[in-house]
């Protein structure tokens, strides 16, 4: 098993076998005892802009509703499953947010709507871009559930095959249309996963402070951002030493 399959379920037996103790069922945790591995830092390469521009002109030329699903990944840093849960009614046009609260993952059974991963709500604002083809997407389900005799309500997903939004795309369906994307661009081992590291490390290497990253990203907190991208930040510590450098120069005249 890997490394962080191991912890996890370490984790999941210590708490257990710690409710045993408090109840008086055994007389010692033997799991706190026990050392899992460490898990290895993973090595984050993510996408440069001209790449994941490409791969959004690509997808606005075969597949506009695909196109619009990858805008609000990269513009928001959203995970899949959260982009997949989005309703019309988490989307606030007038005030350029939308609210991120659930995500939608494949179960035994099928999909199933769930908690967000950090399991808190967050409100994310969108760009002039991002709201633009947004509200494009918007016009075209309208347009299709008015075609089709139907109501588009808040209760719709954003991203449905069903003409009044009531079932959500299939999230490995769009990750697999990523791939396809990216191998008619010539792109290999990028995944759709990667453009939450593009958000962040872009974010990050323009100066925009890790606790609005980690807001962005849903991260419980701001250490979490930290600890993941931290090599991202050297181009804001060079930043960082340019402005002190030109304080203490103005400090000696």
């Amino acid at each position: 098993l890997a490394p962080g399959t191991v912890r996890r379920v370490h984790g999941i037996l210590r708490r257990a076998l710690g409710q045993g103790l408090k109840w008086g069922w055994i007389g010692v945790n033997p799991a706190v005892a026990t050392t899992p591995p460490r898990v290895p830092q993973p090595d984050i390469n993510p996408p440069s802009s001209a790449e994941v521009a490409r791969v959004l002109r690509r997808a606005a030329e075969t597949s506009p509703e695909l196109a619009c699903f990858l805008m609000l990944s990269a513009a928001t840093g959203a995970r899949r499953s959260e982009i997949v849960a989005l309703r019309w009614g988490d989307v606030d046009m007038a005030n350029r947010t939308v609210a991120i609260s659930r995500g939608v993952v494949t179960g035994p059974d099928g999909l199933v709507e769930k908690d967000t991963k950090s399991h808190a709500a967050r409100r994310v604002a969108l760009d002039d871009t991002a709201l633009a083809v947004l509200a494009d997407h918007e016009a075209h389900m309208h347009g299709n559930a008015a075609a089709c005799g139907l109501t588009l309500g808040g209760n719709g997903f954003v991203f449905s095959n069903s003409a009044d939004g009531s079932e959500p795309w299939y999230p490995d369906s769009v990750s697999r249309s990523f791939q396809r994307l990216c191998t008619q661009e010539g792109l290999t081992g990028v995944r759709l996963h990667d453009l939450r590291h593009f958000v962040a490390s872009q974010l990050l290497s323009a100066g925009v402070d890790v606790r609005t990253v980690a807001g962005r990203l849903g991260h419980r907190n701001a250490a979490t951002t930290l600890n993941v991208y931290a090599h991202f930040l050297e181009q804001s510590d060079r930043a960082a030493a340019d402005v002190m450098g030109r304080l203490i120069a103005g400090d000696s005249d």
